[in-house]
């Protein structure tokens, strides 16, 4: 769908957010190398925090995005390390700041939930990378249409059939299936759209990600 903007409007859209988000980013900075100071790492490994807190933030918002709209296994961790990691970048700068104006002490309860947070973050994100073959399954097809994919004789199926090294289904049983599915009220996913084509679950999320938005949606 296209959406004509104003002139403002695409410069907003187009500048403004990335602008936004560096600024917040940068004003994050401070406070979190403060906390990590405060918790006992010298000033060189302090400056790594914001890397663990903030940016952490972002890249997990991002993978929770793209994992939601493309029915990735593992979305729901995603969504809730978002949730955490927004909640760990708020909480960092209120905890820093409160320090910082007298207004709390250093206790060792602090010191230890704020140790923990480098570890916690790099196991999450180990864990969100444990889908490259789904992720990059969504790079290669991002560019071209769904709808041309599927209409192509046997064009999607074979290429799929040559990837999972299993019999292909034709596109036009794909396509079958899927609306059966939607007819018949169930949400289709990798694991149903596989049963119904008669193959594995991660076969059935590959032909899903092929098929046309407004029938996952509709």
């Amino acid at each position: 769908m296209r959406i004509d903007l104003p002139w403002y409007g695409q410069l907003v859209f187009k500048t403004g957010r990335p602008i936004v988000l560096v600024a917040a980013l940068v004003m994050s900075i401070p406070g979190e190398i403060h906390l990590a100071m405060a918790a006992g790492w010298s000033q060189g490994y302090a400056r790594l925090m914001p890397v663990c807190v903030s940016a952490y933030a972002a890249c997990a918002a991002i993978i929770a995005e793209v994992a939601k709209r493309k029915g990735l296994p593992g979305r729901k961790s995603a969504q809730a390390g978002a949730v955490a990691a927004l909640v760990l970048a708020l909480a960092a700068q209120d905890i820093s700041h409160l320090i910082s104006l007298n207004y709390m002490g250093v206790t060792s309860v602090l010191v230890a939930l704020v140790s923990a947070i480098p570890p916690c973050v790099a196991a999450h994100m180990l864990h969100m990378a444990a889908t490259p073959a789904q992720l990059s399954s969504v790079v290669e097809v991002e560019d071209t249409d769904d709808d041309e994919l599927l209409a192509e004789d046997g064009g999607a199926s074979s290429r799929m059939g040559k990837r999972g090294g299993r019999r292909a289904v034709d596109s036009a049983a794909v396509l079958a299936a899927a609306e059966e599915l939607r007819a018949s009220g169930q949400k289709i996913t990798g694991a149903t759209l596989g049963r119904a084509l008669g193959t594995s679950r991660r076969t059935g999320t590959r032909y899903r990600q092929l098929l046309p938005t407004e029938l996952l949606t509709g």
